[in-house]
């Protein structure tokens, strides 16, 4: 696990400037502050389902979902490759020098691979599945969602996700965690950070998903089905993504740039065709 850039010349500004956001909250170093509480939500969260399935001797269906999480998070590198996510070069990551995790931009942070997606898909997934059971299910019980209930729970997961995901979404733009450098389609300007469209709907409805999936079968069903879903869940939007990239004609997607101590990522050089200062990386 490292911080920084450690010299990287591909990507290490020679000239840095100022950092051009005041810090939130009345806090500059927002990255560290995210990979401390991502590593105690990780701990925490393996640590309770771990115990609760020593005491039950039976694997808990979250810890299951869990598991498949950290399958699909082993995507990541690819996922922000197809994004344009570059990220603080202050959050915690793998060797800049590995290279599989070079598929991203810039860096992989190490909790987002090794916990991240598992804290996000449990608890969200546990979130928007008792949303259904409340609010949803009890209004749709003789109607065709009512007789297919993993479509039901989909279309909540999706109509209750697409705002949560964007708040999350804007919010780590917003403390400055990572900046998506270009994007294909519409951007959202709001509070003075940049959103790709197609990032709101990202994540949406597919935690929900798999955890309805996982409390339907047995455990070693349920792994493999869980992985399964999960990871081909990933692997669908970052096939799109690809090709938004490749073909998509992306145009910028920041005002300024946040990180003085990188250069600006532009791997086709559309930023520097569109007037955006550098130095450049690709």
């Amino acid at each position: 696990m490292q911080s920084g850039l450690h010299g990287d010349p591909r990507a290490t500004n020679p000239n840095p400037g100022e950092p051009p956001y005041p810090p939130f909250l009345g806090i500059s170093d927002w990255p560290h502050v995210t990979s401390v509480m991502s590593a105690a939500l990780t701990v925490a969260f393996f640590g309770y389902l771990a115990w609760w399935s020593i005491r039950q001797r039976s694997p808990h269906w979250l810890l299951i979902v869990g598991i498949a999480a950290f399958f699909a998070g082993a995507l990541d590198p690819l996922a922000n490759w197809a994004t344009f996510a570059v990220f603080d070069p202050r959050v915690a990551h793998f060797p800049l020098s590995w290279p599989y995790f070079n598929a991203s931009p810039l860096l992989e942070p190490t909790l987002s691979f090794l916990g991240g997606y598992a804290s996000y898909y449990v608890l969200t997934g546990l979130g928007l599945v008792s949303i259904h059971r409340r609010f949803v299910e009890p209004q749709i019980s003789d109607s065709w969602l009512g007789r297919h209930r993993l479509v039901a729970v989909f279309v909540t997961g999706f109509v209750a996700g697409l705002p949560l995901n964007a708040v999350m979404q804007f919010m780590w733009l917003k403390v400055g965690l990572f900046v998506y450098t270009e994007a294909a389609g519409p951007v959202l300007h709001v509070f003075g950070r940049d959103l790709p469209l197609y990032m709101v709907i990202y994540d949406s409805g597919r935690p929900a998903v798999v955890a309805k999936l996982a409390v339907r079968t047995t455990t070693v069903r349920m792994t493999v089905v869980a992985t399964a879903v999960l990871t081909g869940a990933v692997l669908v939007p970052i096939a799109v993504f690809s090709l938004l990239r490749i073909a998509g004609d992306p145009k910028p997607a920041y005002d300024v740039w946040p990180y003085p101590p990188v250069k600006v990522y532009d791997p086709y050089g559309d930023l520097e065709r569109a007037g955006k200062p550098g130095p450049f990386y690709r």
